[in-house]
């Protein structure tokens, strides 16, 4: 009978053991931005870090060179990694503009920390990150984020675990994505509080997850160069959330999965213009398989709909779809297609949720040991539907990564955006080109 033991090269869930200095992977913190998604996309349980970039763990663009990774410092049974990045960035268009751009360079320090202690029966995961930025002319751009995170996990029974999460984040939305505000000034900021517990059964071929997940959002204002704001209360949002997953192992080594969400969200702050309340379910039936030695692919499909208190929003239902197939032509080469449907929270008063649909190209080359490089294009359609306006996303980058040392990563990136709709008034529209040096330490 073929049960949860390895899947794409990765065990399923085993708590971190440290009977040795054992190498964690801290993901590099590549922007100080995080968007703001549906509800319906919950934090995944049982997971103590964000997953890699790709399904295999072994290929180009996410193998780990023996002796230039940092292994940590081992304190009081936790392996603990500090590690602290620098970015030097410049872009053409700061505010995203269609036309009279407004180019600066600005300056990012980030330093972070991950601390891990684990035995066969129980895991233990506590991280802390922060990120100063600091324009040289657009001081209004200028921003301090900061998340620290614990999560546990542990054995109850021989084949039963599980697992809780507490967070607290203040971030930052990034420029040009969907649905940002349209008003011009400080950058849109929130503060996030969340919280999750879960359970999980294996039995035999099949294992069951259950998760109950709460998010709590506060928006601040938007202050406008005249020194004016702009209320942004109307966003935040209580979420809760219920998740319940089933995956059933193949003899193959196929994984087939079935996973169900439904959340309801509360605007306490908003005007009854533009209350958000809201109820919203998923449902989604999926594969994740190594279709041959040389192919990855996991896909799902299924189901979502928003229903609104409020009449001046539209609901939504229809399909959804995640989707992400790779290919490993060489053992230097990895090529990754990906893609999928999510709603993404609205800075525009008028629209509750856009509905995102996007795909994505990367090619990873592994052009030595310790140099990496990765293109990227990506293609975005975003659905304003309370406005009937769409808008078409495209994004080409390259960026490249140089280990000096077990200890230190030196890395440089250029990528070229542009966003056309025919509705400007409504919605921030225009092209830019960014790039940037970036440098990471790590004790």
């Amino acid at each position: 009978m073929q049960q949860f033991i390895v899947l794409s090269g990765k065990n399923w869930h085993s708590p971190l053991v440290l009977d040795k200095m054992t190498p964690l992977r801290l993901p590099f913190l590549a922007t100080i931005f995080v968007p703001v998604t549906a509800f319906a996309q919950t934090i995944e349980p049982f997971q103590a870090d964000p997953v890699g970039t790709l399904l295999r763990s072994n290929v180009a663009g996410s193998r780990q060179q023996p002796g230039l990774e940092a292994t940590g410092i081992l304190v009081g049974g936790f392996v603990v990694r500090p590690t602290l990045t620098t970015r030097i960035e410049g872009d053409n268009n700061i505010l995203n503009r269609s036309t009279n751009k407004v180019g600066d360079v600005f300056v990012v320090i980030a330093p972070a920390i991950n601390a891990a202690s684990g035995t066969e029966d129980a895991s233990y995961v506590l991280k802390a990150q922060a990120a100063v930025a600091r324009f040289a002319s657009l001081s209004s751009q200028n921003s301090e984020t900061f998340g620290i995170e614990a999560n546990g996990q542990m054995k109850v029974t021989k084949k039963a675990s599980v697992f809780a999460r507490i967070a607290f984040n203040r971030r930052i939305e990034p420029r040009g994505q969907a649905g940002e505000t349209v008003f011009e000034g400080s950058p849109a900021e929130y503060n996030e509080v969340a919280a999750q517990i879960a359970a999980r059964t294996e039995l035999s071929s099949l294992r069951l997850t259950t998760s109950v997940t709460a998010i709590k959002r506060d928006f601040a204002d938007i202050v406008q160069e005249n020194g004016l704001s702009r209320d942004q209360r109307f966003r935040s949002n209580n979420i809760l959330a219920f998740g319940l997953k089933s995956e059933y192992a193949l003899p193959s080594g196929a994984i087939l999965s079935a996973s169900g969400v439904y959340s309801s969200a509360t605007s306490p702050n908003a005007d009854p213009c533009c209350d958000r309340k809201s109820e919203s379910g998923q449902l989604n039936i999926g594969v994740s398989t190594e279709s041959t030695s040389l192919i990855n692919a996991d896909v799902s499909a299924g189901y979502t709909y928003r229903d609104y208190k409020s009449p001046s929003f539209s609901d939504f239902d229809g399909p959804t779809w995640q989707a992400k197939l790779e290919w490993y032509p060489t053992p230097l080469i990895s090529a990754s297609f990906s893609g999928g449907r999510k709603i993404v929270d609205s800075g525009l008063p008028t629209v509750a949720g856009v509905v995102v649909d996007n795909v994505v190209f990367k090619l990873y080359y592994e052009a030595r040991r310790n140099l990496n490089l990765v293109f990227t294009v990506s293609r975005a359609l975003e659905n304003y539907r309370e406005i009937n306006t769409k808008s078409n996303v495209t994004v080409a980058g390259i960026e490249g990564s140089y280990i000096l040392g077990p200890r230190l990563v030196a890395g440089i990136y250029s990528r070229l955006r542009d966003r056309t709709s025919s509705n400007r008034r409504q919605l921030q529209v225009g092209s830019g080109i960014e790039g940037g040096l970036w440098l990471r330490a790590t004790l």
